[in-house]
């Protein structure tokens, strides 16, 4: 399933990651450095595979990444940071 990223997100390097502001809701969600690479090593239209393609190219231990990719999905489309196929 194709997932898009909100055109409405800014961005701002922390210390420990990346925290992303949607301008639209005025949610904030703060990335981790796992995290934070995928979002900048993603397109603004990307598929899971993409995920976790990125993490198996740039991580030294990519063994039981999916649900961690499945969780980073689940909270980015809770905060309004990116939608699955425009249904949220």
């Amino acid at each position: 399933m194709p997932y898009s990223k909100n055109p409405q997100i800014i961005d701002k390097e922390t210390d420990s990651g990346l925290l992303l502001f949607n301008t639209d809701s005025g949610r904030m969600m703060e990335l981790n450095s796992t995290a934070r690479l995928l979002w900048q090593k993603t397109g603004e239209s990307f598929e899971l595979a993409d995920l976790r393609e990125i993490i198996e190219k740039n991580c030294s231990e990519a063994n039981g990444i999916d649900a961690d990719i499945e969780e980073f999905i689940t909270a980015a489309i809770k905060h309004g940071l990116v939608t699955d196929n425009g249904k949220n």
